[in-house]
């Protein structure tokens, strides 16, 4: 990267100072929105104020924004390809200097934590330094062409104009009025598009499989059944998938110091948050439409489920034991949707086993979260209620929910239920040690650490697992013969 901008810059370059944006260019990411999920993830409550605050003009909504919300500097998605270029240009002895649109205080803060930065300039006292307002500051400072730049937007072309070699982040060159081009500097960007099917986690849409269950255990194996089943399981994935947006947002600055999360594509910046914060909504409206078209059961259990996944994205998982026992809700309101789509209703037995089943997946989630942070020797994960000296009484509970379910299993086969839909109900009795050795299994890895952090997606994937599943399956199948 040194070798790249050093090609075809006579020996004055070193003389000229390089001027680095900061937004998109030196981060994947843009401040202004994070600053603003930064406050919605705070003062959800007081958002309304966010329209009226841009009456003061965009450098003030960004000056009021930015005494609202703390920064950390150290949880950014930087691009290191641009970090190692500045730190060689540096050495060499050139002056730098951050130019952004950002706020002053954001900026310093960020030039502060790097060490990088000869002068910052930012925007503040009511005027907001991007496009002709930075060209016209350079130009104050540094006279035509007495710099070089690196940008990544339309917005930076009159300080590319202005400026001795233009470079940018993007793959494609900007074409100037002067007939230059920009250079390419830095790490390549993804596709967006790509980032944004990730972000949408369809391999967590196994779980809205739960819709199918009442269908299985009511033995309404016909195509009207089906279909319903299928029309629950696409709102639910389409509303699964506006919450994971909303969630993946409001946690990005956790997500990048985390060991896995930072790769996920809004933390990583390979997703602009200003797309995800669009994608959220349009994505639980269209869920909502297609379940008000259909059967308004159906859409009342969307709404309790959306409902409730977006409090616990903006404040629930912060509680301590309200996070898991949401969770858990969160899995049974599947299986009630199913229930609501078909018409079918769930009987106790089966809220009662999905209720205990789903909170022990719960408790084992955190189990392995706090068994991993152990492992790494820290104390406590941002956002959450726990420390690593919860581990043991999460296991606990864990446990004990796992057999509570085995036991609601065993209860059930002197149920009428039982009579009435299995022709040879003995043969439900196999499932019980398979229950067993599955549901203790799993605790047991979780306590070497072996489990993933999320269970359902490290049973999708654990071949025993899925033989257990199927073997389950079998014997069910057995007994409705």
């Amino acid at each position: 990267m040194h070798k790249e901008i050093g090609t075809g810059v006579d020996a004055a370059a070193a003389a000229r100072p390089l001027v680095v944006d900061l937004d998109g260019t030196l981060i994947h990411s843009d401040l202004l929105w994070e600053s603003i999920v930064l406050f919605l993830k705070k003062n959800i409550l007081r958002a309304w104020l966010l329209p009226f605050w841009l009456f003061a003009g965009k450098a003030g909504f960004k000056e009021r924004l930015a005494h609202e919300v703390e920064l950390d500097p150290a949880a950014l998605p930087y691009d290191k390809q641009v970090l190692a270029l500045v730190e060689a240009e540096r050495a060499r002895g050139r002056a730098i200097v951050l130019a952004t649109g950002s706020q002053r205080r954001f900026a310093e803060q960020i030039a502060a934590h790097l060490g990088l930065f000869d002068l910052v300039l930012a925007t503040g006292d009511g005027i907001n330094l991007t496009s002709h307002n930075k060209a016209r500051r350079l130009a104050e400072l540094y006279g035509e062409r007495g710099y070089d730049y690196i940008g990544n937007s339309r917005a930076d072309l009159p300080v590319w104009l202005g400026c001795a070699h233009p470079w940018s982040v993007t793959a494609r060159p900007f074409r100037l009025d002067d007939g230059r081009d920009t250079v390419h500097s830095g790490s390549v960007r993804g596709n967006t598009a790509r980032a944004l099917f990730k972000a949408l986690r369809p391999r967590q849409w196994l779980k809205n499989l739960l819709v199918f269950v009442p269908m299985l255990a009511g033995h309404a194996l016909d195509l009207p059944t089906f279909t319903a089943s299928l029309v629950a399981f696409a709102a639910f994935s389409l509303c699964a998938s506006s919450a994971y947006l909303l969630n993946d947002a409001l946690d990005a600055q956790d997500d990048r110091v985390h060991p896995t999360k930072h790769t996920r594509p809004i933390a990583s910046g390979a997703l602009p948050l200003p797309l995800a914060l669009f994608a959220s909504p349009l994505l639980a409206l269209a869920a909502i439409v297609l379940c008000a078209s259909y059967n308004v059961l159906l859409l009342a259990a969307v709404l309790v489920y959306f409902a409730s996944t977006v409090a616990y994205s903006v404040w629930l998982k912060r509680l301590m034991m309200v996070d898991i026992v949401t969770l858990a809700i969160l899995y049974s309101l599947r299986v009630l949707g199913g229930a609501a789509a078909t018409g079918i209703p769930p009987s106790f037995w089966l809220l009662s086993f999905s209720f205990f089943v789903f909170l022990s997946l719960a408790l084992l989630k955190r189990h392995s979260e706090l068994i991993n942070l152990h492992k790494r020797g820290k104390d406590k994960t941002r956002g959450r209620g726990y420390t690593v000296e919860d581990r043991m009484p999460v296991g606990v509970m864990g446990v004990n929910s796992a057999f509570l379910s085995v036991l609601v299993f065993m209860l059930y086969f002197n149920s009428d239920n039982v009579l009435d839909l299995y022709r040879s109900p003995a043969w439900l009795a196999g499932i019980l040690p398979l229950l067993v050795f599955w549901l203790g299994r799993l605790w047991v890895l979780s306590f070497r650490g072996q489990v993933n952090e999320d269970p359902v997606l490290y049973v999708s994937k654990d071949k025993v697992s899925l033989v257990v599943v199927a073997c389950c399956l079998a014997l069910a199948t057995l007994a409705a013969l």
